[in-house]
């Protein structure tokens, strides 16, 4: 597992900007729990459209949050669900699964403090 939060990454991805780096990761908090629970249902009911376009915008919403784990994560199941490869589709779910769960853990207390 990579790292779940890379501070000087967010803030290099926002500019140098702390609380737009804050903003970007705390929209990223909220939506995750909706997003993966969308993307867990079209894997189940084996909706290609639907997981692709729930990775997708997984994907996309992890491009400046500095959430490397979860991005690389999110990058594997896109690829997965790209080439319509099952097995590795619900293997890399499982990893994004993970990923979230430990950025949801993780990421309060990391806004919470001053990353400067």
């Amino acid at each position: 597992m990579a790292m779940v939060i890379d501070i000087q990454l967010a803030l290099e991805q926002a500019g140098g900007n702390e609380e737009l780096a804050k903003e970007l990761l705390l929209m990223l908090l909220k939506e995750l729990p909706l997003l993966n629970e969308a993307l867990r249902q079209a894997i189940t009911a084996q909706d290609g459209s639907a997981m692709w376009d729930h990775t997708h915008k997984l994907y996309g919403s992890t491009a400046y949050c500095g959430v490397p784990g979860l991005r690389q994560s999110a990058k594997s199941l896109e690829d997965a669900v790209k080439h319509s490869q099952h097995a590795l589709i619900v293997t890399a779910h499982a990893q994004v699964c993970s990923e979230i769960a430990v950025l949801l853990a993780e990421g309060p207390a990391c806004l919470a403090r001053r990353w400067r």
